[in-house]
């Protein structure tokens, strides 16, 4: 609860939150608090121009909101294979999916582990399309030292309540083209120059163009301030548990043929969750039943979209992703959050490593 004294003014807080959030990411061109980091990539696909007749490559494995922003402007969906290190977009998979159709490739940084950066702007570049970060587990993750959300033509960024920090729901939508500043602003109210309106340039705002209701609200921006507060605090105990966890199971996974983490060398990551490949064969339920019967609860992931009931309807016949397919069969993620003791951590390991 706060305290009796006023705080700063909503609009003086948002305007220090986003500069905040900016100076996170070393300065991209903008930065836009979103109510969510699905209205982030809805707001850049129709920043980016995309419609009917377009094509998108998206990675199999991720969430829906990675696809749905761009299926809704009328664009045609590929499917693109994953890494089976990382879970995350695979260059060679995207090269046998773009052609001259190809208008964006969006890459997701799973665990907020950055995809293969190193190969996928240069083909951006060579291929005359757009790439796009879905950077929703991102933040406080890197690559070479420069911030996840600051490699494609526009990024987002998600405040849901799962994430490292959150505003309860919200994300930011990040801009790296300057070309594209001008029309970020109509985008986001509603399709009206307010904000011109707001700086005193126009004497009344008007309808200037497409847009919806995408800025995060008050209420939100004031969340999403005090958990920055404390971030270095979270962060130290995310990585506190994400490292032990990296240490104490090595041996398991190697006796058992369980897969752990992998951080591309050059990559900095978050500590957002921790994730284990079960070892072929393995039956996923009957990992988690156990797991529960000794007071843990791990769980699964999202799977792979082109497999699910709407995917099989949207995926084309050559789009098939095996490693996707196999990498969300055998994944579950264990407890990580930083409310989380030593104890609690000393449970995990030890249900852990009584499954064989």
């Amino acid at each position: 609860m706060r305290g009796t004294q006023p705080g700063p003014d909503v609009g003086t807080l948002r305007v220090d939150t986003t500069a905040l959030v900016s100076a996170l990411l070393d300065g991209p061109v903008a930065v836009e608090l979103t109510s969510s980091c699905t209205h982030a990539l809805e707001a850049a696909s129709l920043l980016l121009g995309i419609g009917p007749g377009d094509e998108v490559v998206v990675p199999a494995f991720t969430f829906s909101s990675t696809a749905n922003p761009f299926l809704l402007r009328g664009a045609t969906l590929r499917f693109a294979d994953v890494d089976p290190l990382t879970g995350n977009l695979d260059p060679a998979s995207v090269a046998e999916r773009t052609s001259p159709r190809t208008r964006a490739v969006v890459c997701v940084h799973y665990g907020g582990v950055a995809a293969d950066l190193d190969r996928l702007v240069p083909m951006a570049e060579q291929g005359d399309w757009d790439l796009v970060e879905d950077a929703a587990q991102g933040l406080f993750g890197s690559l070479h030292g420069r911030p996840l959300g600051r490699f494609g033509r526009v990024g987002a960024l998600s405040f849901h309540h799962t994430k490292n920090i959150s505003a309860g729901e919200g994300g930011a939508l990040v801009v790296n083209d300057p070309a594209l500043v001008g029309s970020v602003p109509v985008l986001l109210d509603k399709g009206n120059d307010r904000e011109a309106f707001d700086r005193g340039l126009v004497n009344a705002y008007e309808w200037s163009g497409p847009g919806s209701s995408w800025r995060m609200p008050d209420a939100a921006v004031d969340r999403l301030a005090t958990e920055l507060a404390r971030r270095d605090e979270v962060q130290r105990a995310r990585h506190r548990i994400w490292d032990t966890y990296a240490r104490e199971l090595t041996s398991w996974s190697s006796a058992t043929g369980a897969r752990l983490p992998v951080v591309p060398p050059g990559a900095a990551h978050p500590a957002h969750l921790f994730w284990v490949l079960l070892p072929p064969a393995t039956a996923r339920e009957r990992f988690l039943a156990h797991c529960v019967e000794r007071g843990v609860r791990c769980t699964r992931h999202y799977g792979s979209l082109p497999r699910t009931r709407f995917g099989r309807t949207v995926a084309l016949p050559g789009d098939i992703c095996p490693v996707a397919d196999e990498f969300a069969d055998r994944l579950v993620r264990l407890p990580l959050g930083p409310e989380m003791d030593e104890g609690d951590v000393d449970r995990v390991l030890v249900a852990v490593t009584a499954f064989r």
